[in-house]
């Protein structure tokens, strides 16, 4: 048993789990609504789910060695039914590929190259952490534009998750 692999394989399922109940809550808003400039970093809801995912790619291929270049500027993936399949597949991916890797790989640090193009180098469990956390901070925002455009923003909280999956 592996206390950082669980954790971080069991994050990953989370995030899954939360964005299913944003893209419900999504999809009712429908596709005019999710591409309006709304105020938030990304402009639109749309660009910001695409940029979650393009932000897991980046910092998975950081994690296996295999970088990726991002443009964060230009909507990766334009369609919204294969978009959310992408993120639901990365997810997946995600905690499929940490639950293979051994206590150890957490505590050793991983060298890159930052979107700046400068080097950088963290640990394993700091940039999941970092990664995992930033999608609540991008739902966050996406949830306060739901409720702007009169939507019910979805309860997503780390003990609903927990709930449902005891139930």
């Amino acid at each position: 048993m592996s206390a950082w692999r669980d954790y971080f394989a069991d994050l990953a399922r989370y995030q899954a789990w939360a964005n299913e109940a944003l893209f419900r809550e999504l999809d009712r808003l429908g596709e005019e609504r999710r591409r309006r400039d709304c105020g938030l970093f990304f402009r639109s809801i749309h660009h910001t789910v695409d940029h979650l995912l393009l932000v897991n790619r980046l910092w998975m291929g950081r994690l296996a060695g295999t970088p990726v270049a991002a443009d964060f500027r230009t909507v990766q993936i334009e369609d919204w039914e294969a978009l959310k399949k992408a993120l639901r597949e990365e997810l997946a991916a995600m905690a499929d590929w940490l639950a293979k890797q051994d206590e150890a790989w957490f505590a050793q640090d991983i060298s890159f190259t930052a979107s700046s193009g400068k080097a950088g180098s963290m640990k394993a469990s700091d940039i999941l952490t970092h990664m995992l956390t930033h999608f609540n901070h991008h739902r966050g925002q996406i949830s306060a534009a739901i409720t702007l455009m009169d939507g019910i923003a979805p309860e997503m909280d780390y003990v609903y998750y927990l709930r449902a999956k005891t139930a």
